[in-house]
């Protein structure tokens, strides 16, 4: 059983067979089973509204944000917007991305370590830009780790706030998973990524925002 209230945010059109395989296998109890869609929010009112309505109406009493990602999730405004919203303010939701194998095999290559006299070989990352939300992307940057004090040639996942796995081993373990995330939250001193870029898709009209984050 999931141990932590989560979130799963997905491209409807796309991804839902992902969605319904997570809540298949794991019931509905600790997964939150809401998005919001098209109409349900006045994309015209202020960014601060938007998320304090998302917070409120859809992530609820959440502590974790599952984003499944896809070949067009990043450019999904809903999307960007929910993940916003789930770290928005003082108390973020952890935050984990599941890819589609598809996927993972495409954003990633094998390839040879540069750093110093290393040489070992390991999966280099590919398009992630592109392919991940951008929050996503930006919460799995080592350089955001305060607690480093100097970026390794090799890290893992535990030294950025984003986990990213494939979805046929979330489905093996998701407590794990989750529970990493989760402990994410109070135990890794990062510099969490909390604001969308101007130009990236979105859920509110207007993008210019009073909003106190980074």
């Amino acid at each position: 059983m999931v141990k932590h209230k989560t979130f799963i945010s997905y491209h409807h059109e796309n991804e839902q067979w992902a969605k319904d395989k997570i809540i298949e296998e794991f019931g509905k109890e600790d997964f939150i089973d809401v998005s919001v869609h098209d109409g349900d929010i006045d994309v015209n009112l202020p960014e601060e509204t938007i998320m304090i309505k998302i917070r409120n109406d859809y992530l609820k009493d959440s502590t974790v944000t599952l984003v499944i990602v896809g070949e067009k999730t990043s450019q999904r405004p809903f999307i960007n917007s929910e993940i916003q919203a789930s770290l928005w303010g003082s108390n973020p939701n952890g935050l984990l991305a599941v890819v589609t194998d598809e996927l993972y095999e495409k954003i990633y290559t094998m390839g040879t370590c540069s750093g110093g006299n290393c040489n070992c070989n390991v999966r280099i990352p590919q398009y992630h830009d592109l392919y991940l939300p951008e929050l996503v992307y930006k919460n799995r940057d080592i350089n955001r780790n305060n607690d480093l004090e100097s970026v390794p040639c090799h890290y893992t996942d535990s030294q950025v706030y984003c986990s990213l796995t494939k979805l046929s081993d979330f489905i093996k373990d998701p407590d794990l998973y989750i529970n990493d995330a989760f402990d994410k939250r109070s135990g890794l001193d990062y510099n969490i990524a909390k604001r969308l870029s101007k130009d990236t898709p979105k859920i509110q009209k207007n993008s210019l925002s009073t909003l106190s984050l980074f």
